[in-house]
Order: C-alpha cells, then structure tokens, then sequence
C-alpha cells in the first residue's frame, strides 16, 4: 500500500494552487444545488491540481459547499463508514473511498487501493454451455 501525500489537516497552503481562487462562483453558496456541485465540478474541480487535498480538508472539517468537485451532501454520503478495513497508520475504522482514494478521518491519511492486491469481489460468469 502506497501512501499518496499526507498534509496537516490545519495547512491551507495547498489553496494557493487552487483553480477557484479567481473564480467568479459562490463555492459556498446559502443554497447548494446540483446544478451548482456539477458547475463547480466542471468548470473549477476537474482539473484542479489540488482537487484531492481540497477534499480531503474539507472531509476533515466538515466544511459545507462545493470542494474537491463534491458538494456537502455528496461528502456527508462518503463519511458513511462502509468498510470494517483499518487505516493503516492509526488503525480507525473511519475510512471513506472515492476512487482510487480512501481516507481516514481519524489522522487525515490517504492512499489509493490498489485494485489488483485487493480485488473487488464479482460474480463469475457461468461456463460455456451450462443451462
């Protein structure tokens, strides 16, 4: 397991590179929307070069509006914990997954799952000329 990049879950400096620091949108608007998490998701979050530590800092803290390309309920959606897997630094069951990144809310670690050591489990097709 490889660990992507850990950050303090109190440093802002990644908001420096942040696409929407020059954008004319509401990131955090009274009302949030589909429409607007898509907007923010296309236009700003897509090809944001800290998308993933924007998520991650706004998962930690529970920020609410669009961040990391998701809005507060799509983050609240991930925090269910849908896994008894550990994290592999702190050993909490707090663990959410958005493809290829799992996060641990405990420590703020993430990595990406390496599909091939861990598949996910499928129904195998049935034989040739079985009925």
């Amino acid at each position: 397991m490889e660990t992507v990049e850990f950050f303090s879950a109190d440093d802002v400096a990644w908001q420096n590179d942040a696409l929407c620091t020059t954008a004319d949108f509401d990131f955090i608007p009274d009302i949030e929307t589909e429409q607007g998490a898509a907007e923010a998701e296309a236009r700003w979050c897509r090809t944001c070069p800290v998308r993933t530590q924007c998520l991650a800092w706004a998962m930690l803290h529970g920020a609410e509006g669009y961040w990391g390309g998701t809005s507060t309920y799509q983050r609240a959606q991930l925090r269910r914990v849908r896994t008894r897997a550990k994290c592999p630094i702190c050993q909490a069951t707090t663990l959410v997954y958005t493809d290829p990144h799992e996060l641990c809310l405990a420590c703020g670690a993430s990595w990406i799952r390496d599909v091939r050591e861990q598949p996910i489990a499928a129904t195998p097709l049935p034989a040739a000329g079985a009925a």
